[in-house]
């Protein structure tokens, strides 16, 4: 690391399950946003790659660090990677997410237990190594991704549903444990990219299943977090975004009501 005194340099973002989809977006935002970006990803290393150049093309500094965020002991190392990289940590971006459909009946160990390691348990494990830095930069912030799930409950998706529901008392109690010191807050937003086995027409009308009737996109998301990163007021709060679908108190996932002819969305 270049000898620059710590008052000087850009702040670092560590972004995690950032080579495709939304972390990409975010990852090529906070690049934009003068943050040297550490991109985490599992497999996806070419991918990921691919947006770390582009993003030193536009100017910006990013470095991709692999690991697999269902063993604890990748978690550190990938942690320690950063540190090693970059440096103190001001923005930890928790958005790697396992995401896989399942009900109460039929729950298999191997799909709840990835939901929990990757959802829950790696984010925590991530905040408590910001939250112990030695040198914690004056600002630092915690953005947990979670899900409008977690305020307007469906029986779909269970065992995802409860690791993310779980992540969101986390954040709730990390803000009140640490006072500030990271701050801790979060974006839970409704469907926004299409996902799984979902067809392009399925994912056009259930995401404007919402009273404003319009998709989550994801630059709506990128705008929340830069949002949260400058309100130095916020602590423990979460940024729902779902064009206030949590209003209507659906009692299916929005996918599946498109499917079901429920609604024409």
């Amino acid at each position: 690391m270049p000898d620059v005194p710590p008052a000087r340099r850009a702040p670092v973002a560590l972004v995690t399950g950032a080579a495709r989809r939304l972390g990409a977006e975010m990852v090529r935002r906070l690049g934009r946003e003068g943050f040297r970006v550490a991109l985490h990803c599992n497999t996806s290393r070419a991918e990921a790659e691919a947006i770390a150049a582009e993003v030193r093309r536009d100017g910006g500094a990013c470095e991709v660090i692999a690991g697999d965020l269902a063993e604890k002991a990748q978690v550190h190392r990938i942690w320690d990677e950063t540190l090693d990289r970059f440096g103190p940590v001001s923005l930890l971006v928790n958005n790697a997410s396992a995401f896989r459909n399942d009900d109460i009946f039929g729950v298999e160990d191997s799909v709840f237990d990835t939901h929990v390691a990757v959802n829950l348990k790696a984010p925590v494990w991530l905040i408590e190594r910001l939250a112990a830095q030695r040198d914690l930069p004056d600002g630092a912030l915690v953005v947990n991704m979670l899900d409008n799930k977690c305020f307007a409950p469906n029986p779909d998706f269970f065992t995802y549903t409860l690791s993310k529901s779980a992540l969101h008392t986390a954040t709730t109690l990390c803000a009140m444990r640490f006072s500030g010191r990271p701050r801790v807050c979060g974006i839970a937003p409704s469907i926004t990219l299409i996902s799984g086995k979902q067809t392009e027409e399925n994912f056009q009308k259930s995401a404007r299943i919402n009273p404003l009737r319009r998709r989550v996109a994801p630059s709506d998301i990128c705008d929340a977090l830069m949002a949260l990163w400058q309100s130095p007021g916020l602590n423990g709060e979460v940024l729902v975004l779902d064009g206030g679908q949590t209003l209507w108190r659906l009692d299916r996932d929005v996918a599946f009501l498109v499917k079901d002819g429920q609604t024409d969305g």
